[in-house]
């Protein structure tokens, strides 16, 4: 597996658009959260009293939801990334070589999965610094490994996203037709029915069940998120769903993989 591991980081550290969306991917977290610190800085200094609605959510022990949360928007970035890269192999035929080679059909897609861990758990340390980062800023010396489990979420969370857009590259094999459906489902469909089902249905938590959705209630808003997500279940069961999901993905992108023509 490491060989082959080798290879693969041949093949994707030649690819230009891998360092950009990388780099961006990067300087968004940064931003983001920087855009958040600052506006909480800035609304408790002109309205003290906003702080009781808003707490001190780039505080510790509260920075490890915050940088996850407002971390989360921007998972689109690296699930474009992993759509790019999969169906690349398809457009360049890539993945016909490599069978030809002597790689196995389930090597093939086991790799994509692995690289797709590897990355997250690069992502998720970077996360980590961020929050680091803001949490010293703000409480200074006053350093807590309190609520440090959010990290985990993180990770989790990444890794779900990534798999979840591959798992779309491999069933439409088209760049476009994946990151278009990623988007609409994503962005809207699911939020659309996550709102039917709990609200309109009355059958919460079932609509916290979706593949992402079940991610996002992990990391929620760091203010008033009993209220957003009223009736969520514990995050000990949104970690089993979120797992069960992930090997889904994997099993459903293999025996794909394995049945189609190269």
């Amino acid at each position: 597996m490491l060989r082959l591991l080798k290879i693969e980081w041949l093949k994707v550290k030649s690819y230009k658009a891998f360092w950009v969306f990388t780099i961006l991917y990067s300087f968004a977290i940064l931003g983001i959260n920087y855009t958040g610190f600052y506006i909480n800085e800035l609304a408790v200094e002109n309205m003290p009293a906003s702080q009781i609605l808003l707490g001190t959510p780039y505080a510790f022990p509260k920075v490890w939801q915050t940088v996850g949360f407002m971390s989360s928007w921007l998972l689109y970035f690296p699930g474009i990334l992993f759509i790019m890269l999969f169906t690349n192999e398809f457009n360049f035929k890539t993945h016909r070589q490599n069978i030809i080679d002597g790689w196995t059909r389930k090597e093939f897609v086991t790799l994509k999965f692995v690289f797709a861990i590897i990355f997250s758990a690069i992502a998720t340390i970077f996360n980590f610094l961020v929050a680091l980062l803001f949490g010293l800023i703000t409480t200074g010396s006053h350093f807590s490994f309190a609520g440090i489990e959010n990290v985990g979420y993180i990770f989790i969370q990444t890794v779900a996203y990534i798999t979840f857009a591959m798992t779309l590259a491999i069933l439409f094999r088209k760049s476009g037709a994946a990151i278009a459906v990623f988007f609409l489902y994503g962005l809207i469909f699911e939020w659309l029915l996550t709102a039917l089902i709990n609200f309109q249905l009355h059958l919460t938590p079932v609509g916290y069940f979706l593949p992402l959705q079940v991610t996002d209630v992990m990391l929620p808003i760091p203010f008033g998120d009993k209220v957003i997500y009223k009736g969520a279940p514990d995050e000990w069961i949104l970690v089993i769903v979120s797992l069960l999901y992930i090997g889904a993905y994997y099993f459903f992108a293999l025996k794909k993989f394995t049945k189609e023509d190269l």
